[in-house]
């Protein structure tokens, strides 16, 4: 924390030794003119004493201005060389303010919100598409639009479906999965890989039972159906043999078990109105994590975790329209879509602690299947979404928080860069301003000695969970930007991380999820940044594969999970273990991967 000294000094201007000297010589010549008034000079006629008196005083006046600084705030200084980015645009898209509840940090007046609410369009019925090799997907339920004012924020209600006949296959989520509590990890990959080899029987429903369902997608315009349509940065996930591929970047034929058998429990255990509910497996358990008493958030987060579900499935090449899951991901994003309020927020029913976390999260789902698929179904509520958490930036602090206009913390700037980023790929333009105010954001919660730290808040402490997330933001904001950290920076960052590996005494998914992705993005850099990803990849699929449940899932018994449940544990786990094809690394790093000598960690 600064010396208060110092905004003192700097108030009158006191910075530089210039100005120091300055203010010492009028010091002493104001000093000499009060003398001069106890002297014979105050016999001289008063119009020229006054005179002489106004003019020194304009001095001292302007040469105070001069030292006043009109702009504060300015950016940290620092041995990173980043220049400071400014957006001029003509406006910037925002949405309805939220009112249902006071906030204490009060916005400026200009930056008060008067745009009408969103409401996602209707669809419409569309012919059947000509592409053979494209899953038709069933007819739509169209979301009502909704007139209420935004005070009232109450949920959507169910849509009515439209009259042409459906061509999904109803789910049969059960009877996939009925033998999955008693068999193990290993048995539930061979089943999946069975499942791969030798699709399901489908089953088709009338428009009577879609209607019923409530939980179906309306027919497909446009859908990627190959690897070439989607962007790069997912292409990994459907290469022929991932087993394969993440046993050359670190991973194993044991990690890739424990994918399929977690997205095989994630399957069995998804809702008929096909999302996960939070609170069946556990969620809002409050456990006062880091002193704070969050009063049991997460117990109504479904649509959170029912994101996370859908991450899971995405990361491992099934989307809506790809994979034997395409099913459960179509029913998981149209629960999302009904639960969208009319001002584009995704939280559903979730209460105030785990409101942006649930929506960024839904977000970051919607908006990766939409990159991925190219579904012009889905840009309407990806749309709607975006435009949501565009507005709950805070405009000067420029982080995200519980509500509108709290300044931001770095635990929930992480999951909107990603879901921005997302929806980015996905086609959806994002102003540069949103970027500048994070990077801004992300200054301010610099810590250490090179600034390779990060506080949860811009007035706390540093914390490794803090930091590691703080890192892949900076990598999320420097992919397309230009520039990268400063290699002191990144060495602190590494050192701090190197001290807290994952082990099973100490199970914090939360701070090993982000750990991953910015260690594994880093990996190419040198080769320290390589043997630092090895050994916290060897320790971290260790203790994700010894402390994996015989059914699939992972325990709630971590730091966070009293907050998000099984459902949380499960699919955080499974992200880490799909970290391998994930995200399609920069040529730098498959060279690496593939180097002489280059050997995955077998366990």
């Amino acid at each position: 924390m600064q010396n208060p000294s110092h905004y003192l000094l700097a108030f009158w201007g006191l910075t530089t030794p210039t100005w120091i000297a300055m203010w010492s010589v009028l010091g002493v010549l104001t000093v000499a003119l009060v003398v001069l008034l106890r002297t014979r000079w105050t016999t001289n006629r008063t119009w020229r004493m006054c005179a002489v008196l106004s003019l020194w005083v304009h001095v001292l006046i302007v040469v105070f201005s001069m030292t006043v600084r009109i702009v504060t705030g300015a950016p940290q200084s620092g041995d990173d060389g980043q220049p400071i980015r400014v957006a001029v645009l003509p406006a910037e898209p925002v949405v309805e303010n939220q009112s249902e509840e006071k906030t204490s940090e009060i916005e400026p007046v200009w930056e008060e919100i008067a745009a009408p609410p969103l409401v996602a369009p209707a669809a419409e019925p569309l012919p059947k598409l000509a592409d053979d090799n494209v899953q038709p997907t069933p007819d739509a339920l169209v979301m009502e639009q909704v007139t209420e004012s935004l005070a009232a924020a109450e949920p959507l209600p169910p849509a009515p479906a439209l009259e042409a006949p459906s061509l999904m296959p109803a789910p049969v989520v059960e009877e996939k999965h009925e033998k999955v509590e008693t068999e193990s990890v290993a048995e539930v990959a061979r089943e999946t890989d069975k499942r791969e080899v030798e699709p399901q029987t489908e089953k088709r429903t009338d428009s009577s039972e879609v209607a019923d369902s409530g939980d179906v997608l309306p027919p497909t315009r446009r859908v990627a159906t190959s690897a070439d349509a989607m962007p790069n940065l997912y292409a990994d996930r459907f290469a022929e043999d991932l087993t394969q591929l993440a046993t050359q970047r670190g991973g194993s034929s044991q990690t890739e078990a424990a994918v399929k058998a977690a997205l095989a429990w994630l399957a069995s255990n998804q809702s008929a109105n096909g999302g996960w509910d939070a609170s069946k497996f556990g969620a809002g358990q409050e456990r006062v994590v880091l002193g704070h008493d969050r009063q049991g958030a997460g117990a109504q987060a479904d649509t959170g975790v029912t994101g996370l579900a859908i991450l899971a499935f995405l990361g491992s090449g099934n989307s809506h329209v790809h994979g034997v899951y395409r099913s459960e991901v179509a029913h998981a994003l149209e629960f999302l879509r009904q639960r969208q309020r009319a001002d584009g927020s995704l939280f559903g029913e979730a209460e105030l602690f785990a409101r942006m976390y649930c929506h960024s999260m839904a977000t970051l789902a919607a908006c990766e299947a939409y990159a991925m698929t190219r579904d012009e179904r889905l840009d309407a509520m990806c749309r709607a979404a975006v435009n949501y958490s565009l507005a709950m930036q805070h405009p000067t602090d420029g982080g995200w928080r519980y509500r509108r206009g709290d300044t931001g913390d770095t635990s929930q700037l992480g999951w909107q860069l990603m879901a921005l980023k997302s929806a980015n790929l996905a086609g959806i333009q994002i102003p540069d301003i949103t970027w500048a105010r994070a990077e801004r954001f992300l200054r301010r919660v610099k810590r250490g000695n090179h600034g390779g730290l990060a506080a949860y808040r811009p007035d706390g402490p540093p914390s490794r969970t803090m930091t590691a997330e703080a890192w892949y933001c900076h990598q999320l904001l420097q992919s397309d930007r230009g520039g990268s950290l400063n290699p002191t920076a990144i060495r602190e960052a590494i050192e701090s991380l190197e001290q807290e590996q994952p082990s099973p005494a100490n199970r914090n998914l939360y701070y090993w999820y982000y750990a991953t992705l910015a260690l594994q993005q880093n990996q190419h850099e040198s080769p320290e940044a390589t043997s630092s990803w090895e050994s916290w990849n060897h320790a971290h699929t260790t203790t994700l594969i010894a402390t994996q449940e015989s059914e699939g899932s992972w325990n709630a018994e971590t730091v966070w999970g009293g907050y998000g449940g099984k459902v949380y544990t499960t699919a955080l786990s499974a992200l880490c273990l799909e970290v391998y094809y994930r995200y399609n690394p920069v040529p730098r790093q498959r060279e690496l991967a593939d180097r002489e000598g280059w050997q995955s960690l077998q366990r």
